[in-house]
């Protein structure tokens, strides 16, 4: 094993990727903001020995509160349609270009961003009201992500920038996402065997994975939409919309033969409209379809 000593050299490292790993395409910072990291700079080797890593999420806060301002300049541009007749440059990779300045230069960098995602959507001949109508759902999504973000998850980007420096190939995972590792390597897991995703802010049901206890129940179909879940046969229904689907995944899975119930907003069906509660007991589900396969072909000489 290559022998790296934690010091102020690596340290410096460190921040840089991790900077690099929050605002790579340099669209949110700004210079000051980066002005003020370079406190840390020789710190963070102190920090992952023996101190608190609040510095680490304060810059962290620092980057989502851009992140906020630049999402909700790009949602109020969008109520005036951007002059496709006037030529201008926007430049998709800053990744080596100066951080800017001032809140005005970020603001015409995402006036030009903005006006080339509706350019891009209008070579698809979609309509302003309809550009409008998609890029606001874009940023919106954008937006709640970054607002569903947990300490977890900042803790997990630094501890990959720390071990992405020391090698390229080593990964930090947290609890939740050592848990995914170990399911896809195991091709299996204990819930009610359904694949999920977020639409609108709903969870919605993509497929049933065959022999599973959503499969075996056959009442859960594809599209259909889950808008609570409880645990056990009388637990207290909690309202998932707008969850992050980790969270939701977390609800849903648990201990063989226990019980989860689900709302259920069936497909077709609106918001509003007559919902039903379906009872499942969990159990293994295998991943047989992820495995890999083998298969020997004779080809005629």
């Amino acid at each position: 094993y290559r022998q790296q000593s934690v010091d102020d050299a690596l340290s410096s490292k460190v921040l840089d990727r991790y900077i690099e790993s929050l605002d790579n395409n340099r669209m949110y910072l700004l210079a000051s903001d980066i002005a003020m990291f370079e406190q840390y700079r020789f710190e963070l080797d102190d920090m992952v020995r023996s101190d608190p890593l609040t510095p680490v999420f304060e810059m962290f806060e620092v980057y989502r509160t851009r992140v906020r301002d630049r999402l909700e300049f790009a949602l109020a541009t969008l109520e005036t349609e951007p002059d496709f007749t006037v030529d201008e440059d926007y430049y998709f990779d800053r990744a080596e270009m100066p951080w800017l300045e001032t809140v005005e230069q970020l603001d015409e960098l995402w006036r030009k961003r903005v006006k080339n995602d509706a350019l891009s959507l209008a070579l698809a001949e979609k309509s302003w009201e309809e550009t409008q109508e998609i890029l606001e759902k874009r940023y919106t999504r954008f937006l709640k992500r970054m607002d569903q973000v947990k300490s977890d998850d900042v803790f997990e980007t630094f501890m990959n920038a720390f071990a992405h420096t020391l090698d390229p190939h080593s990964s930090y995972l947290s609890p939740r996402n050592s848990e995914e590792y170990r399911i896809q390597m195991s091709l299996s897991y204990y819930g009610i065997g359904a694949s999920l995703q977020i639409e609108d802010d709903y969870v919605m049901v993509i497929n049933i994975i065959p022999g599973g206890p959503a499969a075996i129940d056959g009442q859960l179909k594809p599209k259909d939409r889950i808008t609570a879940v409880a645990q056990g046969e009388d637990g207290e229904l909690v309202d998932v919309i707008g969850w992050r689907l980790d969270d939701v995944v977390q609800l849903i899975r648990g201990e063989a033969d226990t019980v989860v119930r689900l709302q259920i907003m069936p497909a077709g069906e609106m918001p509003g409209g007559k919902e039903k509660i379906l009872s499942l007991v969990r159990n293994q589900v295998k991943l047989e379809e992820q495995a890999a396969k083998s298969e020997l072909i004779t080809v005629p000489r």
